[in-house]
């Protein structure tokens, strides 16, 4: 092993820590401010001149303030405690998106590791091969408390199965008339006195696939619940937060709404982890040139968390948060770079100007040529859709929470591919917005049509930010120097730096929105910007 590892010439490393993070003030004094009480909003759409909630539209000619108060409202004074118990909705006006804190909340913490050889290739050279990786526990993550709860089961079969079924029939054409009974609907729709499935229903399970069908296909999971929730022959009772009080709309008589529209859970329940193999190159004037290369190959997945500054950015699946589990939002494969700086010492070896002196000598030595040269795949990009986002029930309805990273599922094989097109002209309505300019698809249609929505009950999965790849980019800048001696005491050094010397047009990533058909896979943007240069002059004395 002697010509392997060199007498002296190779170095083997091996390190561990651990990294805590910090706990973000938002977390620990404005989130558990965000509860019912002092800092949370509250809805009254219909406010009257006296400070009430009407129940019903009030009459614009007598609900503005016009008079001798001026902007000074006329309200009550805060009171310092609120009764005991507290009902937002009904009597009171509704919560909108309360929010409170995990009291098992922690900070995250990083455990990394790292292995490395290094071996040396004379005085000038050295090769270092090495895995570096992480795992990252107690990650900020929230949680949507008023989701579905889909495992809830009656007559041996989960509301999931029982959707998931119904999405099938109904995506394969099935009428509303023919789809087949379903032992959950059939049980929690049974209410006696209840109405939902009277004439001209044969099941509860066709009065489900007559009034919800639409909403089934549009994987609006959490509209579907709330809408059995409220109907008269539920059996299940009130299970929503965000659905009405007193059980349904015939108990209601007025005032009649949920407690809050959402009720989000700031936790640390998160977890990520980044692997990656590298391998650099280091040189040092080496017959004039330095300088370091390094090709890494690493992946970077997790449950799509987010900084501890945002909120309303719920997981996809709260009762399983593994469902958001995929590629992180800066997860790239792949990524080279080569960093040279080159001061030439000869004419291409044929005229060694290292000693020369006077005027010639001022002219050709000191100069300096300094490339650096970037490549990475192409960053994550993923089919989404931005109507319902509630593939797995979370409640999105106007005032809840937004689902991080609920990506559209793929049922066909993708041949798609990363390259960018031009004069794609699209067809049936797919990628036809801006017709002739970039499209990463030359047939838009046939790779929109290979998506579909993620389905409760069919899918187990479809978080991560990513499923597919934009197009790859590299890039060049450069540095050109020439360095003047006057004497041992005067320097100047004249440079011109380029980024993007080339000009090289990177593609951006493509629009990919099933609800923007006539933009799937148009490229709008790029990923670096066009050329720029600047000169500079430095005189050190």
């Amino acid at each position: 092993m002697g010509k392997v590892f060199g007498d002296g010439k190779t170095v083997i490393r091996a390190g561990y820590g651990r990294i805590y993070g910090r706990l973000n003030g938002v977390n620990l004094v404005l989130v558990p401010l965000l509860g019912v009480g002092l800092l949370q909003s509250v809805s009254c759409p219909n406010s009257k001149l006296d400070g009430t909630c009407a129940s019903t539209p009030v009459n614009p000619g007598t609900v503005f303030r016009i008079g001798t108060d001026g902007l000074t409202a006329p309200l009550p004074a805060a009171s310092a405690t609120l009764p005991q118990p507290f009902f937002t909705g009904g009597l009171n006006p509704i919560a909108q998106d309360a929010t409170m804190l995990d009291p098992a909340y922690k900070p995250e913490k990083s455990d990394n590791f790292d292995f490395t050889v290094q071996r040396q290739f004379g005085p000038k050279m050295q090769l270092e091969v090495g895995y570096m990786g992480r795992r990252i526990k107690n990650v900020f993550q929230e949680l949507n408390l008023d989701a579905v709860p889909y495992m809830t089961t009656l007559n041996g079969q989960t509301f999931a199965q029982a959707y998931g079924e119904l999405w099938r029939q109904l995506n394969n054409g099935v009428a509303p008339a023919s789809v087949t009974v379903q032992p959950f609907f059939e049980a929690a729709l049974s209410k006696p006195g209840g109405t939902y499935c009277a004439a001209p229903n044969t099941s509860c399970t066709m009065a489900v696939a007559t009034n919800q069908g639409a909403n089934i296909l549009a994987s609006l999971a959490s509209t579907v619940w709330q809408s059995l929730n409220n109907a008269n022959s539920w059996v299940l009772g009130r299970t929503m937060i965000s659905a009405p009080l007193f059980g349904g709309p015939t108990s209601c008589v007025t005032n009649c709404a949920g407690q809050s529209t959402t009720l989000n859970m700031t936790t640390a329940l998160g977890y990520s982890n980044y692997n990656a193999l590298f391998v650099t190159m280091r040189m040092r004037d080496y017959h004039g040139l330095s300088g370091i290369t390094n090709l890494t190959w690493g992946r970077s997945l997790g449950t799509a968390e987010l900084a501890q500054y945002n909120s309303s950015n719920t997981v996809l699946d709260p009762w399983n948060i593994s469902g958001n589990y995929g590629p992180q939002n800066f997860d790239i494969k792949l990524i080279f770079n080569s960093g040279l700086t080159y001061q030439p010492q000869s004419f291409f070896g044929l005229w060694d100007f290292r000693n020369k002196k006077g005027i010639v000598g001022h002219l050709v030595k000191g100069w300096t040529i300094a490339p650096f040269f970037t490549f990475q795949s192409g960053p994550g990009n993923s089919v989404v859709y931005s109507s319902g986002e509630q593939s797995f029930g979370s409640n999105t309805a106007p005032g809840g929470d937004g689902v991080t990273a609920v990506n559209a599922v793929l049922n066909a094989p993708f041949t798609g591919g990363t390259a960018a097109h031009y004069g794609v002209a699209g067809s049936n309505g797919v990628g036809t917005n801006n017709v002739g300019q970039l499209n990463m698809f030359t047939d838009p249609a046939a790779v929109y049509a290979g998506f579909r929505r993620c389905i409760l009950g069919v899918d187990t999965s479809c978080g991560g930010y990513y499923g597919l790849r934009s197009p790859m980019i590299w890039n060049t800048d450069l540095t050109l120097a020439k360095d003047f001696k006057f004497g041992e005491r005067i320097g100047i050094r004249a440079s011109v730096q380029f980024t993007n010397v080339f000009n090289h047009f990177a593609p951006g990533g493509p629009a990919l929105n099933l609800d923007q058909a006539d933009r799937f896979g148009r490229i709008t943007g790029q990923a670096i910007t066009q050329r720029q240069t600047e000169f500079g002059l430095r005189i050190s004395f």
